[in-house]
C-alpha cells in the first residue's frame, strides 16, 4: 500500500461473505439443542464411515459435519481406528435390544409358526427403515476384506442371526420355508430386506403403479414375505 493512501474499510457485506466461505467451527460451550461433542462425533463418525468406508472417511470432515473441533476427536477418542470402534459399539447396543425382540418374537409359540415369522420379517424390515445410516456401515463394512469384516460379522450380524435361527430352523421343519440351511435363508433373507441405493427410484420406472419411494418399502416387504414365507394365507 502506498504511503499515504487510505485504507478501504471492511463493509459488512465483506465480512459475510468471508465468513460463509470459511465457515469456522464455533468454539466455547454448544447450544442446548445440540449434543455434546462426544455424541455428536460418533452421530457424524456414524454416517461418514457409512457412506465413504473406514478408508474413505477422515477425521476433519467428521469433526467438521459434528460441528465440532477436529482436535476433539482425539480428545475423546484418541484414533480413527477407535472412533470406528465406538462407532460398533454404539450399534452393538441397539442391535442388542433389536435381537431381544426378535428373541420373543420368536419365542411366542402361542402363535403359529407362519405368523412369528411374518412377524420377525417385519421387524427387521422396520429397523432398516428406522436407522438407514445402520444398514449402510454394516453393508459397507461387511464388503471389506480383514479384521473389520470380521469384526461388524460377529459383533452386529451374528446377533441377529442368532435371535433368528430357531424360528427359522422351526419353519423349515414345519415346511413353511423352503430351504435347507438357516444360515442360507438368513443370508438372502437380510439382503432381499436391504436393497440397493436407488431401487425406489428404479421402481417409480419400471412399475409407476406401485405409487412412488414412499410406497417403496411397503410393497417389497410384502412381497419378500410372500417369496420368504410359504404360508396359506401369504
Amino acid at each position: 500500500m502506498r504511503p499515504g493512501a487510505l485504507r478501504r474499510p471492511l463493509t459488512r457485506e465483506w465480512v459475510v461473505k468471508k465468513t460463509d466461505i470459511e465457515a469456522p467451527v464455533t468454539r466455547g460451550r454448544r447450544p442446548k439443542h445440540m449434543p455434546e461433542g462426544r455424541t455428536a462425533l460418533l452421530d457424524a463418525a456414524l454416517k461418514v464411515f457409512a457412506q465413504r468406508g473406514y478408508a474413505g472417511a477422515d477425521l476433519r470432515s467428521i469433526a467438521r459435519d459434528a460441528k465440532v473441533d477436529a482436535s476433539l476427536v482425539r480428545v475423546h477418542f484418541g484414533s480413527k481406528e477407535n472412533l470406528w470402534r465406538a462407532c460398533v459399539d454404539m450399534l452393538q447396543a441397539s442391535l442388542t435390544e433389536a435381537a431381544a425382540r426378535l428373541s420373543a418374537v420368536a419365542g411366542d409359540t402361542a402363535l403359529p409358526v407362519v405368523d412369528r415369522l411374518k412377524a420377525a420379517i417385519g421387524a427387521t424390515a422396520e429397523y432398516t427403515v428406522q436407522h438407514p445410516e445402520h444398514r449402510e456401515f454394516i453393508k459397507q463394512h461387511a464388503a471389506e476384506m480383514g479384521e473389520r469384516a470380521e469384526i461388524v460379522s460377529r459383533q452386529l450380524v451374528k446377533p441377529i442371526f442368532d435371535s433368528m435361527e430357531p424360528l427359522i430352523a422351526e419353519g423349515i421343519r414345519a415346511g413353511v420355508i423352503r430351504a435347507e440351511h438357516p444360515a442360507l435363508y438368513f443370508c438372502l433373507l437380510v439382503n432381499a430386506l436391504h436393497p440397493p441405493p436407488g431401487c425406489d427410484a428404479l421402481m417409480s420406472v419400471l412399475a409407476p403403479e406401485i405409487g412412488g419411494p414412499e410406497k417403496f418399502m411397503p410393497a417389497l416387504l410384502q412381497h419378500v414375505t410372500t417369496i420368504f414365507v410359504n404360508g396359506q394365507d401369504n
